[in-house]
């Protein structure tokens, strides 16, 4: 699959617009002409990455909100998984300070992942992800880091064969799905139109993971905040908008207050 970059780049820009109008209090921020300018070859020298990668960091969107000079903590796309701002002075820090797991997947010790390879987002706990786009083969690769993905294996995971007793690539040699890009932030919505995912705010969600059991007495809470999505009219329009996300984040704030 050939990688296409102003595709990808619209496809990352709906996600987080959608994700704005789900839960997040914050401002997607298109690059300007030319790209952010802070994001060199030089800023990102220490992840080696290739002229295409630096290229699609310079032109991808960023996400501003009030807080982010006073907390290190990035808004989350999927459950535990927070962005990456490559725009900042932090994380141009730790890539010179080379680091690991911060703006690349964990990998054991060996290099870094390929020069063609970007890290979107990675996880803030064991429970998180990493997402990551490779440029040469124009796919998606979402990792769990604890070894078995909860998510159903993708038609494309056959492509990991490829990757057996490659140390270089042991990142993406277990607990991995393979998307195309559409499919990838399709899936995504998915989980917050069916309730798998509910949103409380840009740094914390309520997953019930796709290997868990919608009938488990252990996610009561879980069910009371889809409930209450429903009740303030979700789904809504399908498409993160059409609901009344006021009232939701209303009644889910007058439950904490009385706890």
């Amino acid at each position: 699959m050939v990688f296409d970059q102003d595709e990808f780049v619209h496809l990352l820009t709906d996600y987080y617009q959608f994700c704005n109008r789900v839960f997040w209090h914050c401002t997607v921020r298109q690059a300007p002409l030319g790209g952010w300018p802070s994001i060199t070859p030089e800023s990102l020298a220490g992840l080696a990455k290739n002229d295409i990668v630096i290229d699609l960091l310079r032109h991808v969107p960023y996400v501003d909100y009030p807080e982010q000079d006073i907390l290190a903590c990035k808004p989350i796309i999927m459950d535990h998984t927070t962005i990456i701002d490559y725009r900042s002075e932090e994380t141009h820090k730790r890539v010179q300070n080379k680091i690991e797991d911060y703006t690349e997947p964990y990998n054991n010790g060996h290099p870094p992942i390929p020069p063609s390879c970007a890290c979107i987002a990675t996880r803030l706990s064991r429970n998180g992800y990493f997402v990551a786009v490779d440029t040469d083969d124009g796919y998606i690769y979402c990792g769990d880091p604890n070894g078995q993905h909860d998510e159903p294996p993708t038609d494309l995971n056959l492509f990991l064969k490829q990757y057996n007793n490659d140390a270089a690539n042991e990142w993406r040699a277990c607990g991995v799905n393979v998307y195309r890009p559409a499919d990838f932030f399709a899936f995504c919505k998915q989980r917050f139109l069916e309730l798998r995912w509910i949103g409380l705010g840009q740094w914390h969600m309520e997953a019930l993971r796709m290997n868990d059991e919608w009938d488990d007495d252990g996610n009561e809470k879980h069910w009371e905040l889809a409930n209450k999505m429903k009740e303030a009219g979700w789904p809504g329009d399908g498409e993160g908008g059409g609901w009344d996300r006021a009232k939701f984040e209303a009644t889910v704030n007058e439950d904490e207050t009385e706890e």
